[in-house]
């Protein structure tokens, strides 16, 4: 949700047990202290079992939080499916999450410009490998409102709000809407808290001279492991154990 956020919960599931999605449905709803936002899915399936009851506690990016399916027949399988949680080793992922953008340094020293937040692309779901900003909602100088859609960030199988978490100003646009996509962490905006500030960066650019990038203040959690089953993985259908998503680079829980 933002470069910032730090705890997740689920607050309302809108698909049950046993129905099936289509890419671009909003599976649940994940909700911080801030802010909301659908969670969307990114391929058509079967959500197969609810393994966190919605208004739960915060949950860590990583944890087990449903199973999915790809065919309905075998939904019925994981009736009474939980985590183990006996110290098993997890099966690696398919795939991993992008890291975090690393904090991209100014043509202009970082030391003669305000303090800011050079902001990547974000992975908005597990999976999310690349996307495009189809629409800017807010233009460069305006000031924005936690939870205000800054932009609609576009994949090849679904859109989706990048709502603010905090409150600030748009300092500079780094891309155009409907450019090419663009991979996770590569830099897109440049956000300040003070309207003052603003000018300071009319003509900013991100280096490409090769210096090196300072850290970011957070690293990006890793995609969540598949979690192993209390039944032998051999003995169920094909599916996929997904855990809370990162749906900002650096979020942590």
């Amino acid at each position: 949700l933002s470069p910032t956020m730090e705890a997740g919960s689920i607050s309302k599931w809108n698909i049950a047990e046993g129905e099936a999605f289509s890419a671009g449905d909003s599976i649940a709803v994940i909700e911080t202290d801030k802010a909301s936002m659908d969670f969307e899915a990114q391929d058509d399936g079967f959500l197969a079992k609810q393994l966190v009851e919605a208004g739960a506690a915060e949950i860590a990016v990583g944890l087990p939080i449903m199973v999915t399916v790809e065919e309905a027949d075998d939904v019925a399988a994981f009736a009474n499916f939980t985590p183990d949680a006996s110290g098993g080793e997890a099966a690696a992922p398919a795939e991993t999450a992008a890291a975090a953008p690393a904090a991209v340094a100014p043509t202009t020293p970082a030391e003669d410009l305000p303090d800011h937040i050079v902001e990547g692309m974000p992975a908005l779901s597990p999976t999310m490998e690349a996307g495009s900003i189809s629409k800017w909602n807010i233009a460069e100088g305006e000031a924005f409102s936690a939870g205000d859609s800054i932009a609609v960030i576009e994949t090849d199988k679904a859109s989706m709000d990048f709502e603010a978490q905090d409150d600030g100003f748009l300092a500079k646009q780094l891309v155009e809407a409907g450019a090419a996509e663009i991979a996770v962490g590569l830099p897109i905006m440049v956000t300040v808290e003070e309207a003052d500030d603003v000018a300071a960066f009319a003509n900013f650019t991100p280096d490409a001279s090769g210096g090196e990038a300072a850290a970011p203040a957070e690293t990006a959690a890793a995609a969540p492991a598949a979690v192993a089953p209390t039944t032998p993985a051999e003995d169920l259908p094909d599916h996929i154990v997904e855990g809370m998503p990162a749906l900002s680079p650096t979020m942590e829980a």
